[in-house]
């Protein structure tokens, strides 16, 4: 059984403030150089800063959460919505190794380089996220070994998982798959 440690209140918490329809800062503060009107416009009227492109390189790229973290999206909801998950030790840990995996490029399995350029929210919730996935993933491994027993606790992964998903949103590189109401009930 994997369990979970109440976190309902942590996360109704984090998701109501970063992505409520009533957080008054759900959306990022403009850059330098952009008025609030420039901000919100279709039309680009300013350079996107490097930081910018680098946190939607690591958020909303092709080797970005937006795809590296979609098949353990289903996993989380199941989890947070329920409390339970059946999922298979071998499936897990799969889905895990996939979030580890995010802005590293080909065949390459270390993103640490690109994240390492994003803003600091984006990069200390998704290196923290790696850090959780890789440990529970390999821990996933073992169970399905033989190694360790199944009783395990996915709440550090499930924590990480929101921060993350929650910088990606705030820094205006939400990812498509990502609808925090199916999560909050707004």
């Amino acid at each position: 059984m994997i369990k979970f440690r109440h976190l309902a209140g942590f996360v109704c918490a984090g998701m109501l403030t970063a992505c409520s329809n009533e957080a008054p800062t759900a959306l990022p503060e403009p850059e330098s150089g952009m008025t609030s009107s420039s901000a919100t416009s279709s039309t680009p009227t300013a350079v996107m800063s490097s930081t910018s492109k680098t946190d939607a390189i690591v958020c909303s790229g092709e080797d970005g959460l937006e795809n590296r973290g979609k098949d353990f999206y289903p996993t989380f909801k199941k989890i947070i919505l329920t409390d339970e998950s059946s999922i298979k030790p071998v499936t897990l840990s799969a889905q895990l190794v996939s979030l580890t995996t995010i802005a590293a490029t080909g065949n390459e399995t270390d993103g640490s380089e690109t994240i390492n350029e994003a803003s600091s929210d984006v990069r200390l919730a998704v290196t923290k996220m790696i850090r959780d996935a890789d440990r529970i993933a390999q821990h996933y491994t073992d169970v399905e070994n033989g190694v360790l027993s199944a009783e395990s606790d996915v709440t550090p992964i499930v924590n990480s998982y929101t921060d993350a998903l929650i910088a990606c949103t705030l820094s205006g590189n939400q990812p498509t798959w990502f609808i925090p109401e199916d999560l909050t009930g707004n």
